[in-house]
C-alpha cells in the first residue's frame, strides 16, 4: 500500500541516491478513525455556527465552548466551497452534498439568507430546493445537493433540522426534513426521540449583520463595517448560552459535532470544528486534534469532511464518493490554551499570507523586471569605459541576480521563523523573507566556488532543490501558508507540491545538475555527470509524483521532458523528433502507472492520482479536464505573471544575446565557458512550457520557473564577461577548477 510509511521509505532512498541529505524522514503516525456503532440509538447532532473562529473561544466569554474544546477533539475547518467567498447557504449546501456547492446570489460579495422552510406537519420543505439542485449539478463540482438527507432517509433514518440553514443541510433531494424547528431554542430531548440525524443552526454571529452590505458600482468589496468588539462579545456569550442549553438537551450516547459552516460576513477564514460523545457526566471525547485524508495535516479538516464523518457516525455510506473524508485523530498539545493557540496562529498565518499575496507578487514582478532592466543597462552602458567601474558594476549585478533567484526559496525558508506571532505579522513576513534571501546569497558567494562560472548558481539552485525536497519528505510544512506555496483558505491543495513550488523545485534541480555536470565534465568525467544527472533527476520525478509525497499529476508530465532534454544535452546526444516522442510516451506511462497504483488503494486513502483514475473509470475525467483547462487559460488574464514571463524571455534572448563591445552576447559567451548551462536552461524552459499546458496554474509555472532560471543565467553571464576582460580565450579555465586551486 502506498501510504505514509512507504512515502517515508521512498524519501530515505531518494535522499541517499541523490546525496542530498543523510537522515531518513520519520513517518507521521495516524490516529484511529472514530467510528460509531451501526444501529446507534442516540442521534448524531451536527451544530453549524457560521462565523465562529478559534480566536472567539475564550474562558471568559465562551466558557461552554472552551470546556468542550478541552474535553473533545478540535481543529480548524477550511470552508472553501464552489466560490471563494463562503456564505452560510453555500456552507450548508456543501454539507448536504458532500461536495463543494454554491448558492447563486445577486451579488457575489453579499450573502443572502436561507429561505424559511414551509411547515408540513411535524416536518417542513425548503422552497425552491429544486433550483439549488439544478444550479449545483451544473456547477464545476456537480455537487449532489440533498445527498446527506436522502441517504439517511434511504437507510430508514429520520432527520431533524433546527433553523432555516440547518434545513438546507438536512433536507433530502425533495427538499424535505422529517422534523423541523424554527430555532435551536425549541430543541428538547423529547424532540430528539427516534431521530437519527439532527442538524442545528446557531446564527447568533450572522445576526450581527442583519442588513445586506451595499456598494456602488466601481467600489471594492461591500463588506459591512466591523461591529464593536463588545457587541460581538455579547453575541458570543449568547451563543455560548445556547450551546450550553443544547448540550443539556442531548441524550447520553449522542455524537456531537460542531462546525463553523461558513463566515458570518466578509472574506473566508478558517473556522471551528469540535467532536465528542455525550456521556452521563457530559461531553467527552478524545483529547486530540482533528485531521483527515483530505488535508493530511493535524488540526485541519475541510468542510466536506463533515458529511463523510456524519454518515460514518451513523454507520451509513454515501451512494457515491464524496469530496470529503472521515475525521481522524492526531496528537495535540496537553493544555487547551496551547492547543487553541496553535490553531489561532495557523489561521493568522493563513489570513496574513492571503492578504499579502497580491502585494507579494506585485513586488516580485517589479523586483525581477527592475533587475532585468538594470542588468541590461549595466551590461551595455559599461561594456566600454573605466575598468574599475565596470568591475564594480558587474560584481553588483551578479549579487543582485543571485538575490532575485533566491527569493522563491527564501519565501519557503521564512516559515521556519514564527513571523505570525509578531506584533505586525505582514512586516515580520517580509523581513523574514529578505533576511533568508540574504543568507542564501551570502552562502553562494562565501566559498571558493564564487570564482567559478556556475558555482554560485549551483549553490542557489541546489539550496532551492534541497529545501523543497526535504519539505516534501517532512510534510510540506514550508509550503503551507507561504506566499509561493498554498493556502488552507484558498484550499486548492493541502499536501504535496504546489504548482508554484513545483516550478521553483524543477527549475532549481535542472540548473543544479547543469552546474554539477559542468564541474564533472571539466574533470573528464562526462559519464559520471550523466549518471549523477539521472540519479538526481529520477529522484526528483519520484518525489514529485509519488502519492502522498509530491502527488503532482501535471508535475510529472512536465518534469520528465525537461529532465530528458537536459540529460541528453549533457551526454552529447542529439535531440530528434522520434526521441521527443519516446519522452512523451514515457511521461504518460509513468503517470498512468502511478495513477493506477493509487487507484487500487481504498477510496479514503487515495490522493489526487487515484481520484483522477477513478474519474477516468467513471467517465468524469472530461469535466475535470475542462475545468482545469478553463483555469489554465484564465491565468493568461493575470497581467502581472504574464508580464513577468514576457519580460524574462525578452531579457534572456534579446538583452543577454545582444552583441556588445565584448563582441558577442553575454549568453553565448557564458555557453562557451559552460556548455552545460545551455542544457539546464533548455530543460527548464521545456518543463516550464509543458507545465503551462499541463497545470491549471497556467502562466504561473513559466513565470516562477523563469524567476529562478533567468537570474541564475545572468549570474553566469556576468562571470563570463568578467573573465573575458582578464583572458580573451574562454577555454583557459573551462570548468573553473583553476580558480578553486588558487583559492
Amino acid at each position: 500500500m502506498l501510504g505514509t510509511r512507504w512515502g517515508g521509505r521512498l524519501c530515505a532512498l531518494l535522499l541517499a541516491a541523490a546525496v542530498l541529505a543523510g537522515a531518513a524522514p520519520a513517518a507521521a503516525a495516524e490516529g484511529p478513525t472514530p467510528r460509531a456503532p451501526k444501529g446507534r440509538e442516540a442521534p448524531v447532532v451536527l451544530v453549524g455556527i457560521p462565523g465562529l473562529l478559534w480566536e472567539d473561544v475564550t474562558p471568559e466569554h465562551t466558557p461552554t465552548l472552551w470546556e468542550m474544546a478541552g474535553d473533545g477533539a478540535i481543529g480548524n475547518v477550511s470552508i472553501r466551497t464552489a466560490t471563494s467567498r463562503t456564505c452560510p447557504t453555500d456552507g450548508w449546501l456543501s454539507v448536504s452534498a458532500g461536495q463543494r456547492a454554491l448558492s447563486e446570489r445577486e451579488r457575489f460579495t453579499v450573502c443572502e439568507p436561507a429561505p424559511a422552510p414551509v411547515s408540513d406537519g411535524s416536518g417542513a420543505s425548503v422552497p425552491g430546493y429544486d433550483s439549488y439542485i439544478e444550479q449545483n449539478l451544473a456547477s464545476p463540482f456537480s455537487a449532489p445537493v440533498g445527498m446527506l438527507g436522502q441517504t439517511v432517509r434511504d437507510e430508514g433514518g429520520l432527520t431533524l433540522a433546527a433553523g432555516p440553514g440547518a434545513a438546507l443541510g438536512a433536507a433530502d433531494t425533495s427538499g424535505r426534513v422529517d422534523h423541523y424547528l424554527p430555532s435551536a431554542r425549541e430543541l428538547t430531548r423529547e424532540r430528539l426521540e427516534g431521530v437519527s440525524l439532527a442538524v442545528v443552526e446557531l446564527p447568533e454571529l450572522t445576526r450581527l449583520y442583519p442588513d445586506p452590505a451595499t456598494t456602488t458600482d466601481g467600489e471594492g468589496d461591500p463588506d459591512p463595517e466591523d461591529v464593536p468588539e463588545w457587541v460581538r462579545e455579547e453575541a458570543l456569550e449568547t451563543l455560548d448560552s445556547r450551546m450550553s442549553s443544547l448540550i443539556g438537551a442531548l441524550p447520553t450516547g449522542s455524537s456531537l459535532m460542531v462546525v463553523g459552516v461558513s463566515m458570518d460576513t466578509g472574506p473566508s477564514r478558517l473556522t471551528v470544528a469540535m467532536n465528542g460523545e455525550m456521556t452521563a457526566q457530559g461531553l467527552a471525547g478524545p483529547h486530540s486534534y482533528l485531521a483527515s485524508e483530505s488535508t493530511r495535516r493535524p488540526g485541519l479538516v475541510v468542510l466536506t469532511d463533515t458529511t463523510a464523518t456524519v454518515l460514518d457516525a451513523l454507520g451509513m455510506r454515501a451512494p457515491a464518493p464524496t469530496g470529503g473524508r472521515v475525521w481522524q485523530l492526531d496528537q495535540r498539545p496537553a493544555t487547551t490554551e496551547a492547543a487553541i493557540g496553535r490553531l489561532v496562529d495557523f489561521n493568522t498565518a493563513a489570513v496574513v499570507v492571503g492578504a499579502s499575496i497580491p502585494g507579494f507578487f506585485s513586488g516580485l514582478v517589479a523586483l525581477q523586471l527592475l533587475i532585468y532592466a538594470a542588468a541590461a543597462y549595466a551590461l551595455h552602458r559599461y561594456s566600454d569605459g573605466e575598468r574599475s567601474k565596470r568591475a564594480l558594476v558587474l560584481s553588483i549585478t551578479r549579487v543582485v541576480a543571485l538575490a532575485g533567484a533566491a527569493f522563491p526559496v527564501a519565501s519557503y525558508l521564512a516559515n521556519l521563523i514564527p513571523w505570525w506571532a509578531a506584533t505586525t505579522p505582514p512586516l515580520a513576513l517580509l523581513t523574514s523573507v529578505l533576511a533568508v534571501d540574504a543568507l542564501v546569497v551570502a552562502l553562494a558567494m562565501a566559498g571558493p566556488w564564487r570564482r567559478t562560472i556556475l558555482g554560485p548558481m549551483t549553490v542557489v539552485a541546489g539550496a532551492t532543490t534541497l529545501v523543497l525536497f526535504l519539505d516534501l519528505c517532512f510534510g510540506a510544512n514550508l509550503q503551507m501558508n507561504s506566499p509561493t506555496g498554498y493556502s488552507p483558505i484558498v484550499a486548492g491543495r493541502f499536501y504535496g507540491i504546489g504548482n508554484i513550488a513545483f516550478a521553483t523545485f524543477a527549475t532549481g534541480m535542472l540548473m543544479a545538475v547543469a552546474g554539477i555536470a559542468h564541474m564533472l565534465i571539466g574533470r573528464g568525467r562526462r559519464r559520471t555527470a550523466v549518471v549523477t544527472t539521472l540519479i538526481i533527476g529520477v529522484s526528483s520525478v519520484l518525489i514529485v509524483g509519488w502519492p502522498g509525497l509530491g502527488t503532482d499529476f501535471g508535475g510529472v508530465i512536465a518534469l520528465i521532458p525537461g529532465l530528458a532534454v537536459t540529460t541528453m544535452m549533457i551526454a552529447g546526444i542529439r535531440i530528434t523528433l522520434p526521441r521527443l516522442v519516446v519522452i512523451g510516451v514515457t511521461s504518460l506511462t509513468v503517470i498512468a502507472l502511478l495513477s493506477w497504483m493509487d487507484y487500487l488503494r481504498p477510496i479514503e486513502e487515495r490522493s489526487h492520482f487515484g481520484a483522477f483514475a477513478a474519474q477516468v473509470v467513471n467517465g468524469e475525467a472530461g469535466t475535470v479536464l475542462a475545468r482545469k483547462l478553463g483555469a489554465m487559460l484564465g491565468t493568461l488574464g493575470n497581467w502581472q505573471l504574464t508580464l513577468l514571463s514576457a519580460g524574462a524571455l525578452l531579457f534572456l534572448f534579446a538583452a543577454l544575446n545582444r552583441p556588445t563591445n565584448w563582441r558577442i552576447g553575454a549568453l553565448q559567451r557564458a555557453y562557451e565557458y559552460a556548455p552545460t548551462l545551455r542544457a539546464g536552461l533548455t530543460g527548464s524552459l521545456v518543463t516550464a512550457l509543458v507545465g503551462f499546458a499541463a497545470n491549471d496554474s497556467g502562466v504561473a509555472i513559466p513565470a516562477l520557473a523563469l524567476t529562478v532560471a533567468v537570474p541564475l543565467t545572468l549570474s553566469a553571464c556576468v562571470w563570463a564577461l568578467q573573465q573575458q576582460e582578464r583572458s580573451p580565450e574562454p577555454d583557459t579555465d573551462i570548468d573553473g577548477t583553476e580558480c578553486l586551486r588558487k583559492a
